[in-house]
């Protein structure tokens, strides 16, 4: 699939926003694990975010659709997620899951309202 930048702006966008409700149901269970395993709060950094949510657009801009997506996010949170669990103490196996999960129907909601409504 040839993309172009406003595909990655769109994409961005879309990521952001689907994105927003699952980090707030999630922020205080992510929070307090996250504070237990570092000894501090959890505390957002806005550029590594950024960088974060392009190079997903990026990733996203290789599927053709939402089945795909959700296969790439599903891998791309499964490879973070699992390797906190394998590497950090107080990891949550529970959250590792549904996180990984969460990221495979966040591209492939991305996908499909790109599909749907932009190409």
């Amino acid at each position: 699939m040839s993309s172009s930048l406003l595909d990655y702006f769109i994409l961005s966008i879309l990521l952001i926003i689907l994105d927003s409700p699952w980090l707030f149901v999630s922020s205080t269970f992510a929070g307090n694990m996250v504070e237990k395993i570092q000894g501090s709060p959890l505390q957002l950094n806005l550029w590594p975010s950024t960088i974060v949510y392009l190079a997903m657009a990026y990733l996203l801009t290789r599927t053709k659709t939402p089945s795909d997506a959700f296969l790439l996010g599903l891998c791309v949170y499964a490879v973070y997620d699992f390797t906190n669990l394998a590497t950090l103490s107080h990891y949550s196996p529970y959250f590792a899951i549904a996180d990984s999960l969460w990221g495979g129907i966040l591209f492939a909601s991305a996908r499909y309202i790109l599909n749907r409504f932009f190409i």
